[in-house]
């Protein structure tokens, strides 16, 4: 039987000569649209780097992975399936793949390294919600997988500017280190 995914993977790796992909954390309706249940108003500033970083990777048939906190509920409502969805100006396309984490950390109990390593991903970028939580996390854990790491500060964001900047700081002591 043809296997679409299989095939996919194969035309990735192929055009995918920087050995790069890009990982979008957390940008669901919940934080990131201003009728979901815990929207920071921050995450709409960075939706137009987003989208500029995306396409960038769009464009040159790079690995496009989305990263989204999923509760597993009892009885889900309607607006708990508002939630969860992926904005929709960052609309994952067919082909791209999405990764339901019950932590921050992206690779935390996830098939995300296993990809990566498949793929022969060298180099990450690291974007989205929110800078003191699951882009540090994943970015440090990124690191000790021995990737190479970018976490363009225009794509991340946090509730306070204080964890924001504590936040980079902290990844850029990594990334230098």
């Amino acid at each position: 039987m043809y296997n679409k995914l299989a095939h996919k993977e194969v035309i990735l790796l192929n055009e995918n000569r920087s050995e790069r992909a890009i990982i979008i954390l957390d940008m669901i309706n919940k934080f990131a649209h201003v009728e979901g249940s815990q929207f920071e108003p921050r995450t709409a500033d960075i939706i137009p780097y987003l989208q500029g970083e995306v396409q960038y990777f769009r464009e040159r048939m790079r690995p496009v992975i989305f990263s989204n906190t999923f509760e597993l509920l009892d009885q889900p409502t309607e607006k708990d399936d508002f939630d969860q969805q992926i904005i929709q100006p960052l609309s994952p396309r067919s082909g791209e793949i999405l990764i339901k984490k019950d932590r921050p950390n992206a690779f935390y109990r996830t098939e995300l390294s296993d990809m990566l390593f498949n793929w022969k991903i060298r180099n990450l970028t690291i974007v989205g919600a929110f800078s003191h939580t699951s882009v540090l996390m994943t970015a440090v854990s990124a690191l000790d997988y021995g990737f190479s790491v970018v976490v363009p500060e225009t794509c991340v964001c946090a509730n306070n500017s204080e964890d924001h900047t504590a936040a980079l700081h902290v990844i850029s002591r990594w990334l230098t280190a």
